[in-house]
């Protein structure tokens, strides 16, 4: 599946062309925080989220405000003013959801828009409004960035220019950086080891060596997009949570890691 990385971030910028929201001179500050729910709440008791979904709300510094809660993206000018969130100008994505993720969306983005008081005590945001009140708490704090070095990092998507191309299901390749400055390689069909040299933003790969077993169809894309990364002479990279964005020049990677066992 591709998607467009550029279409909602399109649509909100002509719709604040013309509005003056930008984030209010009322407490808390939130610019530039990432919030993940811990709970929801309506009428006193739990509402659980549908399996596998969490609630993701960012606020930047230009006054937008970003919301996730498993399958379409959400996003709109915010002020807060007295404690009350206001948005405006607001737009989501038109991915496909089953029914259930379909509900919760909806459900989360008319919740952001019925202006919700918000509560922010150390890493922790309160938003309620009416019966509903939905905690959460700062993302660096409750799923902190993984380390480069250590993890088994997972191809998930193909990003070329503004487009993101998932991984076809049959081809698993994979980087894990070791502290010797290497990386190992598994392309998803051949595998090997080079150079790995880790910068502050940015790693220069090197002398990459691999198997060389003829590779076909997904297994052969994968091994060529893995290797126009990997032959660049600077790489800039990204962690975010669990994601690593390896990127060159309108061209690169996503990877999803976990603990290498």
């Amino acid at each position: 599946m591709t998607i467009s990385r550029l279409g909602l971030a399109a649509l909100l910028v002509m719709l604040a062309a013309g509005c003056d929201l930008l984030p209010g001179s009322g407490s808390p500050d939130l610019g530039g925080r990432e919030f993940l729910s811990t709970s929801v709440l309506v009428g006193g008791l739990a509402q659980p989220l549908v399996d596998g979904t969490q609630i993701r709300i960012s606020f930047d510094e230009e006054g937008m405000l970003a919301a996730h809660a498993g399958c379409n993206h959400f996003g709109a000018m915010y002020r807060i003013d007295g404690g009350v969130l206001a948005i405006t100008g607001g737009a989501m994505t038109e991915m496909g959801c089953d029914p259930a993720l379909s509900e919760q969306d909806e459900w989360l983005f008319g919740f952001l828009g019925s202006q919700p008081q918000v509560r922010l005590s150390g890493d922790e945001l309160v938003m309620e409004e009416d019966e509903t009140v939905i905690t959460l708490l700062d993302r660096e704090v409750a799923d902190p960035d993984l380390p480069l070095i250590g993890p088994v990092w997972t191809v998930s998507a193909i990003i070329s220019n503004d487009a993101v191309s998932s991984v076809p299901e049959d081809v698993i390749a994979t980087l894990v950086f070791t502290e010797e400055q290497l990386v190992m390689v598994n392309t998803g069909c051949n595998s090997g080891s080079g150079r790995a040299e880790v910068l502050a933003d940015s790693i220069r790969f090197g002398d990459i060596a691999l198997t060389r077993v003829a590779c076909e169809g997904s297994a052969a894309e994968m091994e060529d997009a893995m290797l126009t990364v990997l032959s660049a002479d600077v790489v800039r990279y990204e962690v975010d949570a669990n994601v690593l964005e390896l990127s060159i020049a309108g061209y690169g990677l996503q990877l999803i890691g976990s603990p290498l066992q």
